[in-house]
């Protein structure tokens, strides 16, 4: 007998009966999908699926840390003993000295190049001491030198630096280049290199506390911190704290550690700048 065949033998009213149970359960595990709403649809299609994603909330910004202010004193300021390798009168102004000076950068640093004859690292600086020191007092000699103020155009020559030099104080309206104005450069002291920190003993510096790798001119600090150079009765270069928006009675001498203090030829009392 063919096993397929349904079986004849089963009485028809239990077929029947069973057929009935097949319905019933079909209907029951049976859910009917609801008739489509067509503007749900449309909403659906455009949300993708009717899902909504839900935005992750928004961290509040935390704001930068300030970076920290450091205080008003003369160790912001980059002092170091230069090299003058060389000086020419400006091309361009009379009262200008243009000088080829070493003072320690490494090569590749903004605002140098490398002497060609020397093969040392070099900043150009101009100083407005023509007619005050002679042109050949600015040859081949070691000074002090700014070696942060930010570099200026003049007459067309960037300048990168600033030498010091001291002079009497002036009265109010004199004329800076008179013939009978005397200045004198800063002497760094004996065996001092170019590049030799220069500082003013004191006055803590490091890291928050200068100096600072270029003065902001926005700021005037240098306006607000030089006036306290000085030449003492000894003819050594100092800096009071009193005569400056620093106020307080500090004093100190500019030195190199290690190798002595920095002085000028004979001015008593005068201003450094």
């Amino acid at each position: 007998m063919d096993s397929s065949s349904p079986d004849k033998t089963v009485p028809a009213e239990v077929k029947a009966e069973l057929n009935h149970e097949i319905a019933e359960n079909v209907k029951t595990n049976t859910v009917e999908a609801a008739p489509a709403d067509p503007s749900t649809a449309r909403a659906a299609a455009a949300t993708g699926g009717g899902k909504k994603k839900e935005k992750a909330a928004k961290q509040p910004k935390q704001p930068k840390p300030a970076a920290p202010v450091a205080p008003l004193s003369p160790a912001l300021i980059d002092l170091r003993v230069g090299h003058i390798l060389r000086a020419i009168a400006h091309p361009n102004a009379d009262s200008l000295y243009v000088s080829t000076i070493a003072m320690g950068d490494p090569e590749g640093t903004e605002h140098t190049t490398v002497d060609e004859e020397t093969g040392k690292v070099v900043r150009t600086v101009c100083s407005g001491l023509n007619g005050l020191v002679p042109l050949e007092e600015m040859q081949n000699r070691k000074v002090v030198v700014v070696a942060n103020l930010k570099p200026v155009n003049m007459r067309s020559i960037k300048s990168a630096a600033m030498v010091l030099a001291a002079s009497p104080a002036a009265e109010e309206g004199a004329d800076p280049h008179a013939a009978d104005r005397v200045v004198e450069l800063v002497n760094p002291p004996e065996g001092a290199e170019a590049g030799d920190p220069v500082f003013f003993e004191g006055w803590p510096y490091g890291e928050g506390r200068g100096p600072e790798k270029q003065l902001n001119p926005k700021k005037k600090q240098w306006e607000a911190i030089q006036p306290g150079f000085f030449t003492s009765e000894d003819l050594v270069v100092g800096f009071d704290a009193a005569k400056t928006e620093i106020g307080g009675a500090e004093k100190g001498l500019l030195i190199v550690e290690g190798k002595g203090k920095c002085t000028v030829k004979t001015l008593k009392g005068a201003v450094v700048r």
